[in-house]
């Protein structure tokens, strides 16, 4: 059996495995849009929240009321703290799962590089010897020729 055959399973493992690598990738970018949805909702929230209190602002407000508005802003803001904490981490997974992806894609790269050298090679001695046996049977037929 040929080396670029006898390499062929090698090759379809390097392909499974970056296809593999290819859907996780695609899962945590799917993630990371998800939280990163997320905190663009809260930050739409609290931009909307705001707008409307600044609209009613000629209204007096009891100081409990403001104290109740005051907690209200501070929790919406730790929220979005931890969603922004949430991006981060789900866009570090996506780096990882992309780095990942990568080196699987590098490494069945260069194992199909491989195959398709093997197989040029083996093309040109299939060649060379096509062409000497070619060259044998002119030999031949000229001997005759002139015999």
């Amino acid at each position: 059996m040929k080396r670029s055959k006898r390499l062929a399973p090698v090759v379809n493992i390097a392909t499974k495995a970056t296809n593999a690598a290819l859907i996780k990738m695609g899962e945590a970018n799917g993630a990371w849009l998800k939280e990163k949805q997320q905190l663009e909702e809260l930050h739409h929230y609290k931009t909307e929240y705001l707008a409307r209190f600044r609209q009613g602002s000629t209204v007096v407000m009891s100081a409990q009321k403001v104290l109740e508005l005051r907690g209200f802003l501070t929790q919406l803001d730790q929220t979005i703290q931890v969603q922004e904490q949430q991006v981060k981490i789900y866009y570090q997974q996506l780096e990882q799962q992309r780095a990942q992806w990568q080196q699987t894609r590098s490494k069945e790269q260069a194992m199909q590089s491989l195959v398709d050298r093997y197989h040029a090679e083996e093309v040109h001695v299939e060649l060379k010897q096509e062409q000497h046996l070619s060259d044998e049977h002119n030999a031949i037929q000229w001997r005759h020729k002139f015999k």
